[in-house]
């Protein structure tokens, strides 16, 4: 085989590698994928660090995790950066919908970004759930980035054992 021909086939695999991982990471991070809006409820800029975070990134990646439990679901959502105050959360259908703000806080007020990946304002992710939930008895905690909502089974949702009699 010459060299030219084998130099194709490398550059046809690298390229099949380089896009079934695009593939996956869009796949698995597709409902992840979250907008932050930088600007007040009016559209408009308020402060000097306001335009400072329009020029950061408007989307970013909120992890989730949906674990059964038996009894109940929990969600473990990454979002860094924020208080236990910071958070809305409530149930819609089968969709948890986790609404906060994200804001700046810098702690100099001298240089500039060079790079500037940390996404900042108000957001909004929606996370399917896969079974009716309960979410009177719902509780959340927030801890070192990591916000965790324990979600009871609605009792009708709960698996039963059925005894088969003879």
């Amino acid at each position: 085989m010459n060299a030219m021909a084998e130099l194709q086939r490398g550059l046809n695999r690298a390229w099949h590698t380089v896009s079934e991982g695009w593939t996956q990471l869009r796949d698995r991070a597709a409902n992840a994928i979250t907008r932050f809006n930088p600007v007040n409820r009016e559209g408009e800029v308020e402060s000097a660090e306001d335009v400072g975070v329009l020029r950061g990134a408007r989307w970013s990646v909120l992890a989730a995790d949906v674990q059964d439990k038996g009894e109940e679901l929990v969600v473990r959502l990454e979002v860094p950066g924020m208080e236990s105050d910071d958070f809305d959360i409530a149930v819609v259908d089968d969709t948890l919908l986790v609404r906060g703000e994200k804001r700046l806080q810098r702690e100099q007020t001298e240089g500039d970004y060079h790079i500037r990946e940390c996404a900042y304002g108000a957001f909004q992710r929606a996370v399917p759930l896969p079974i009716a939930v309960d979410q009177d008895k719902a509780k959340a905690r927030y801890k070192r980035g990591i916000l965790s909502i324990s979600l009871p089974k609605a009792s009708h949702a709960r698996r039963r054992r059925i005894e088969v009699g003879s």
